[in-house]
C-alpha cells in the first residue's frame, strides 16, 4: 500500500494526471498515454523507486512528442486547410496617406444587411401603376469583425443588428465578444461571405444606402409557423374522392409505401407534420425605393417571416451572373456607403425604364394594327 502511495505522489510531482493510470493489475501497472501506441509497463518492483518511475514517464513524454511531430499533418485539422491565410483588404486609411478607393466589379461580393420586416404597403411607380412592396427597416446595423475561414478559403463579415439594451440577457462570453471589438451589444448576429476586396473593419455602421434603388436583392428569413398540418395544406396533395366508397379519409394522403419489399417507409416521405418555421430565400426582388432618413428599404413583393422578424438582405446572386443586379450606370457603394448619410436626399426612387420600354397603359400591338 505504501508503494502505491509513493507511486501516486511521484505522478503528482511529475505533472502527469491520475487519469493516465488505466488499470492496476496484480503484477503490473499500465500507463495509458495520449496514443495507444505507447504503453509503458512498470512492475511492482519499481514502485519503491520514484526516480525510475519518473524516468519512465519522461521517456513516455518524449515518445509522445516524437509521435505528435511525425503525425502533425495527419491527425490535426491543418490538413483540411486547403487555402492559405490572406489578410483582408480594408478600404480605410490610417491617416498617413490617402484613403484607397476600391472599385466595384461583378466579381466582387459585398456584405449584406440585417433588416426587420415592418409589413406591406403599396406605392405607385413611374407609370402610375400600383406596386405591392414590403418595408424593411435597418436598425443599428454594425460590423462586428471580419475573419478568414481557412477551411473554405472565404472571408466573412460578422454583422450585428438591433441594439440589446438589457445586458443581463447576454452571458459573459457574448459580452466579452462585443467588448473585444468595441461594439455595442446586439440582438441578432449573422455572417456574410465576401471577397477580399469587400472586407470592412470593425465598428463600421451599415445603412439602407448600402443598396441602390432599382437593384435586385435576395431576402432570406424564417417562414411563419403554421402548426401541425395535413398533406393537402402542407404539400398540396389532391386528397381522396368525395364519394364512391370513401368515408372519413377524404383529406388523407393514401398509401405511404409498398409491400414486404422494401417493407418500410422511405425517409423523406411527404406526410402530415409541423409546417413553417424554416429558412427560405426569396430571390430577385427589386428595390423600388430607399428612405435614407428612416433607414427603410422598399422591395417589390413579399418576403418570408412575420412582422418584426429578422431578414438577411444581400445583392442578388442570379442577376449577378448576367450583370443585371444594378441598373445601368449606377454608382455602387463599395464595400459599403462610408459617407455622411445626412447629405443624401430623403428618398431614392428606382430609375425609369430605359428608352424603348413599352408603356403599360398603351394598346397592344394587335390592337394598334387593327
Amino acid at each position: 500500500m505504501n508503494s502505491i502511495t509513493t507511486l501516486l505522489s511521484s505522478l503528482q510531482l511529475s505533472g502527469r494526471p491520475r487519469s493516465l493510470i488505466k488499470s492496476i493489475h496484480s503484477r503490473s501497472l499500465i500507463f495509458q498515454p495520449l496514443h495507444s501506441t505507447f504503453q509503458s509497463t512498470v512492475s511492482f518492483a519499481t514502485l519503491a523507486k520514484p526516480n525510475l518511475v519518473r524516468q519512465t514517464l519522461e521517456e513516455t513524454k518524449n515518445a509522445e512528442k516524437e509521435y505528435a511531430e511525425k503525425t502533425a499533418g495527419r491527425f490535426t485539422r491543418a490538413r483540411f486547410y486547403k487555402y492559405p491565410r490572406t489578410e483582408p483588404v480594408f478600404p480605410m486609411s490610417d491617416g498617413s496617406g490617402p484613403t484607397p478607393k476600391p472599385v466595384f466589379t461583378y466579381k466582387s461580393r459585398r456584405t449584406g444587411l440585417v433588416a426587420l420586416k415592418k409589413g406591406m404597403t403599396s406605392i405607385f411607380d413611374e407609370w402610375g401603376q400600383m406596386v405591392p412592396v414590403t418595408v424593411l427597416e435597418v436598425s443599428n446595423c454594425q460590423v462586428i469583425r471580419t475573419r478568414f475561414h481557412a477551411g473554405s478559403g472565404k472571408h466573412m463579415v460578422e454583422v450585428g443588428a438591433v441594439s440589446q439594451r438589457r445586458s443581463y440577457r447576454l452571458h459573459r462570453a457574448q459580452l466579452f465578444h462585443f467588448r473585444k471589438y468595441q461594439v455595442s451589444p446586439k440582438k441578432k448576429i449573422t455572417e456574410f461571405d465576401v471577397t477580399p476586396d469587400a472586407c470592412i473593419p470593425s465598428g463600421v455602421r451599415l445603412f439602407a444606402s448600402h443598396f441602390v434603388a432599382g437593384q435586385y436583392v435576395d431576402v432570406q428569413g424564417k417562414t411563419m409557423g403554421k402548426g401541425f398540418q395535413g398533406v393537402m395544406k402542407r404539400w398540396g396533395f389532391g386528397g381522396q374522392p368525395a364519394s364512391h366508397g370513401v368515408s372519413i379519409s377524404h383529406r388523407s394522403l393514401g398509401s405511404i409505401g409498398q409491400c414486404q419489399d422494401p417493407g418500410k417507409v422511405w425517409k423523406g416521405k411527404k406526410m402530415p407534420g409541423r409546417m413553417g418555421g424554416v429558412n427560405r430565400t426569396t430571390q430577385n426582388l427589386k428595390v423600388i425605393k430607399i428612405d435614407n432618413q428612416y433607414n427603410l428599404i422598399y422591395v417589390k413583393g413579399g418576403v418570408p417571416g412575420p412582422e418584426n422578424g429578422y431578414l438577411r438582405v444581400t445583392d442578388s446572386i442570379k442577376k449577378g451572373w448576367f450583370k443585371k443586379t444594378f441598373p445601368e450606370n449606377a454608382i455602387v457603394p463599395f464595400p459599403t456607403y462610408l459617407g455622411d448619410v445626412t447629405t443624401l436626399p430623403r428618398e431614392s426612387i428606382a430609375p425609369a425604364p430605359s428608352v424603348g420600354t413599352r408603356d403599360p397603359f398603351s394598346k397592344q400591338r394587335r390592337e394598334r394594327d387593327a
